[in-house]
């Protein structure tokens, strides 16, 4: 029989040949499965490794006649199965992959959906499909014919291109490689510049990303020409997908180009508006629309040029009388304005000069997705003085227009606009009573999130408006309500009246209903596709202010609110998480974690945890909020206050590896907080304490001899005398567990006040505290040999006998009384006094 050292090293090479054949090293794979196989040769797993490799040999050997009878006689099944074994990563056996590259291109054969899927399998997932197809499109060869060869087989086929010019390993040396995207580069660009072009996405997607992974690959690439080609492809009338990448490719470029890019920028759009035509007006507000958040700056500068605005809303209203002429030119108009609403200067003239086009707009447009644009604008700015003639949109009017606008919106523009127009207007304290009180749109919102993605524009825009709901007003401390009064004070303004439906009581009744709505569950449900710091931090306001009402906290414990906090806080701490280091990321984890935390205070932690999640996970991040940020000018003690309720709560689990958790995890901490000026969080600090007396481990950071576990004791002992009723009835209840222990009960005998303070407890004026005192003198007396002698003669030096029997005589509790006999008898019985009347007197 193998020993078990042999058999670890059997695993071991079993688990390196499992991981090689997943990165397709098939051949390591093998050397590994033949030692293993000379260790053990029985072995059940060794054997299925070496059944798998065959099978592995086996299948790639198949895709060569699968591709061949594809290619020669069209079988289509065979094609099919080739592209299921390569996208399973099954290897090429070496000697195969020239024959089966011959076949997939250099015979052009009918474009078919199958020949385009089988072409992107075979270059996707193999290195040496790579090498074959780099070989192809080096300088010198027929890289235009097989550009032009893979665009015409299809998106799979094209799509391949990419990662074959990014694999450094599939070229003779960087030039080679470099050349070759500067190839496939200019003839992307030139596919742009096809008026009859389709599928012009690939093309746009292949330019962003050689500009996006290494734009000095393209240096003297990069040119007028080059620019305005890809900026005519942000046009509104374009695919949503041509635009996207469009956007990347104009990004890159302005940051690769500075000065020089803003100035081509601003004279494409300035020379495309002079034509004055619809169509090139079109292509100028579109482009000028998605550069706004590229360069603020430079965009705004151009959007208030004297006579622009001026200029252009006349044409605007000419094309809006009637039968509108050209949808397109108001959307393009309007998306140039949502976006100039970024900047002050531009809100203002928006509003002074286009308001009441906007408005007719929004009232009158029979086309539903312009309605919701101009109202989406029309929110971003400030209202039209009424004594300037116009007709106002009221912020009650524009309000129940965009909730109308939203729950008949019927594409996703519309909703997209009305959506965001919402979630502008729901800041104000009116706009919110009407949105939470219409259940039709707040289950429209709800079900809208529940079928959006992280990519979905809208998913922002509902959760911006849950979160306006929920949220309540800051709190501020005395000193930050005495600096705003002497801010206004020196600034000469009126304090600002604070609305009364934005109260406490107002946001936790709109809590309630958005609690009721089931919004959590379907937050619960997306978190997976939501993987974004914006989304993750936007998800965790609304749980941390939903969590703020005590009543609410079971529900949200129900719905699965704390495994969404749990995956959220574990994602953003991953480092492969989404910008996991960034400021909002760790605003973020502080934020989940605080909700964290208010929802373990309220809630039984055995209906709650699982072995598929452990309470043990919800400990780093509720030790987290006891440690202050150095960054802060000033520390916030509520999440602190409420992080030691929830671990307290946590402690009390008969769960030794939760409390050994905390021991190591939260002690410091802990510690540092039983000095706290805050007698809240000195308090709770306390009552952790105690709960962790119940664990061994817990008892020796008192009682191991040590100089700290003495000054520990010290500050314990202090506690115990503290003013505060529930701060020294937690620190009884520790002492009281610690006393059980007979080096524990030394440490406090050996303390100078250790027994008189016990005592002062015994005497206390509330009887949950004398109990916990009388609990301590009974284990110091009855602790077994010179302990307990020592403890007694402390007990008689202290006239504890009469000051035990002065506590009782106050007492009314029966079993604070039954234990205060019990260690009367004790010492007396110690004393040779049994049998004295004991509570005479």
């Amino acid at each position: 029989m193998a020993d078990s050292t042999t058999i670890q090293r059997v695993e071991d090479l079993v688990a390196q040949a499992r991981a090689c054949i997943e990165q397709r090293q098939l051949s390591k794979a093998t050397q590994l499965a033949k030692e293993a196989a000379s260790l053990a040769p029985t072995n059940q797993n060794v054997q299925a490794l070496v059944q798998s490799l065959s099978n592995q040999d086996s299948n790639g050997s198949q895709i060569l006649t699968l591709v061949k009878n594809y290619v020669e006689r069209g079988e289509t099944k065979d094609a099919q199965e080739a592209v299921d074994l390569l996208k399973q990563h099954t290897a090429i056996p070496t000697d195969h992959i020239n024959d089966v590259a011959h076949l997939l291109f250099d015979h052009e054969g009918k474009p078919t959906e199958i020949r385009d899927q089988l072409t992107g399998a075979f270059v996707i997932n193999s290195a040496a499909a790579r090498r074959q197809l780099a070989s192809r499109i080096q300088v010198g060869t027929e890289a235009t014919r097989y550009f032009r060869l893979l665009w015409k087989r299809g998106e799979h086929s094209f799509n391949s291109i990419l990662p074959v010019l990014l694999d450094a390993d599939a070229w003779p040396n960087a030039e080679v490689q470099t050349q070759a995207k500067r190839d496939a580069f200019l003839l992307a660009l030139g596919k742009l510049l096809d008026p009859a072009l389709e599928h012009g996405e690939w093309s746009m997607t292949l330019i962003a990303r050689l500009l996006t992974s290494n734009a000095h690959d393209m240096a003297g690439l990069i040119d007028r020409d080059t620019f305005e080609i890809v900026l005519a492809q942000l046009d509104i009338r374009l695919d949503a997908r041509i635009r996207a990448q469009a956007t990347l490719a104009v990004a890159k470029l302005l940051e690769e180009t500075r000065e020089e890019g803003e100035a081509t920028f601003t004279d494409y759009v300035t020379s495309t508006v002079s034509k004055g035509h619809n169509d090139e007006l079109i292509v100028a507000f579109s482009v000028a629309a998605s550069v706004f958040p590229l360069v603020p700056k430079t965009v705004a500068k151009l959007f208030l040029t004297p006579g622009f605005l001026e200029g252009l809303v006349p044409v605007l209203e000419r094309n809006s009388m009637g039968q509108r002429k050209s949808h397109r030119l108001e959307q393009a108009a309007m998306e140039l304005m949502s976006a100039a609403c970024v900047d002050k200067a531009c809100r203002e003239s928006i509003a002074k000069i286009a308001y009441d086009w906007l408005d007719d707009v929004a009232h009158t447009s029979t086309e539903a997705e312009a309605a919701s644009m101009a109202a989406l604008v029309l929110a971003k700015i400030p209202p039209k003085p009424e004594s300037e003639g116009s007709s106002v949109t009221h912020a009650d009017d524009l309000s129940s227009l965009l909730v109308n606008l939203t729950l008949n919106a019927s594409s996703p523009a519309e909703q997209q606009s009305s959506i965001e127009g919402l979630a502008y207007t729901s800041l104000q304290p009116k706009i919110k009573a009407e949105i939470v009180s219409n259940t039709a749109l707040l289950n429209k919102l709800v079900e809208r999130l529940r079928s959006t993605t992280t990519a979905d524009p809208c998913t922002f825009g509902i959760l911006t408006i849950f979160s306006n709901l929920v949220s309540y007003r800051p709190a501020q401390s005395e000193e930050q309500q005495k600096m705003s009064q002497l801010k206004n004070y020196a600034e000469a303004k009126k304090p600002d009246e604070k609305d009364s439906l934005d109260d406490d009581e107002h946001v936790t009744a709109r809590c309630k209903t958005v609690l009721d709505a089931d919004l959590v569950p379907v937050l619960v449900a997306a978190a997976r596709s939501h993987y974004t710091v914006t989304i993750l931090g936007i998800s965790s306001k609304i749980l941390h202010a939903l969590a703020r009402e005590q009543k609410h906290r079971g529900k949200l414990a129900q719905q699965g609110a704390v495994k969404l906090l749990l995956q959220t806080i574990d994602r953003l701490q991953t480092p492969t998480g989404p910008s996991s280091s960034s400021n909002s990321a760790e605003a973020t984890i502080h934020l989940a974690a605080h909700a964290l935390a208010r929802i373990l205070i309220s809630v039984n932690p055995h209906h709650v945890f699982s072995r598929a999640m452990p309470a043990i996970s919800a400990l780093r991040p509720l030790t987290l909020l006891l440690t202050p940020d150095t960054s802060a000018e000033t520390r916030d003690l509520l999440p602190v206050f409420e992080s030691l309720l929830a671990l307290t709560n946590l402690a009390s689990l008969d769960d030794e590896s939760v409390k050994d958790a905390l021991l190591r995890n939260a002690w410091d901490p802990t510690q540092d907080l039983l000095l706290s000026t805050n007698k809240l969080v000195q308090r709770a600090s306390v009552e952790l304490v105690c709960n962790l007396m119940a664990s061994p481990a817990g008892v020796a950071k008192y009682a191991d001899g040590s100089p700290a576990a003495s000054q520990r004791l010290h500050v314990l002992l202090a506690l115990a005398d503290a003013e505060d009723h529930a701060t020294r009835c937690a620190a009884g209840g520790a002492l009281a567990m610690l006393t059980e222990w007979d080096q524990a009960a030394k440490a406090v005998l050996e303390h100078q006040r250790g027994v008189r303070i016990l005592l002062d407890l015994c005497t206390d004026d509330a009887d949950d505290v004398k109990h916990r005192g009388l609990v301590c003198i009974l284990n110091l007396v009855s602790a077994p040999g010179d302990i307990g002698e020592k403890g007694l003669e402390k007990v008689v030096q202290e006239d504890g006998v009469e000051e035990i029997k002065k506590g009782l005589r106050e007492c009314r509790q029966p079993d604070v009384m039954a234990v205060g006999v019990e260690v009367l008898k004790a010492v007396m019985a110690k004393e040779g006094t049994k049998g004295k009347a004991i509570t005479q007197g």
